[in-house]
């Protein structure tokens, strides 16, 4: 930061370079395999200057899954209506099928589904919290709700890009609206 209060074109520079770099990477490779030393070859940085930005690969993985989870987060949901349950599930999948391989791999992956379930967790843990009281009086049964909706979402946008994206997105979408709907139903208001 400079005095004037806005940042060092240098230090933004290196901050992309990074981002680009471990965003590539992570297209490339799977999480056990990244390391220090390659990222800071892509991104033409000294390791020296790496952990003047970040202690660790994990430090940096946590900034990226907060960014993504941010993109759900920061959309108004409501859950009061079958007719809320139905455009949340579009709107999850048109976003997801829209998203960037590095995204795609993120929530796909193998290696790194753990880090999709994290990213998952983030978001449902933030609507938990801002939608109490969306299924029931009893915390705990908003909490399996709200689980109920994330996995089944995710596991069925897995099965998906595992079948190599071959069942059109309406039909996708459809398919998946009168899954999770059908379980979501003795929860939500029916219209």
């Amino acid at each position: 930061m400079k005095k004037d209060g806005s940042a060092d074109l240098r230090v933004v520079k290196t901050e992309e370079a990074i981002q680009k770099a471990f965003k590539e990477m992570i297209c490339e490779m799977d999480f056990e395999n990244l390391t220090v030393r390659e990222l800071t070859e892509r991104a033409r940085i000294n390791r020296k200057t790496f952990y003047l930005h970040y202690e660790s690969l994990d430090e940096l993985l946590l900034k990226l899954q907060e960014e993504i989870a941010a993109n759900f987060i920061r959309r108004e949901i409501s859950y009061r209506s079958m007719e809320d349950i139905r455009s949340i599930t579009r709107t999850f999948f048109e976003y997801a099928a829209s998203m960037p391989l590095l995204n795609e791999r993120l929530l796909c992956s193998g290696s790194y589904s753990r880090i999709g379930d994290r990213i998952n967790a983030m978001i449902m843990e933030h609507r938990a919290k801002t939608n109490r009281g969306a299924f029931s009086d009893n915390p705990l049964v908003d909490n399996l709700v709200f689980a109920y909706f994330s996995a089944n979402s995710t596991i069925l946008y897995r099965q998906w890009v595992a079948d190599g994206k071959k069942l059109p997105l309406e039909e996708l979408i459809q398919t998946a609206t009168r899954l999770i709907c059908s379980g979501m139903s003795a929860f939500v208001y029916m219209e």
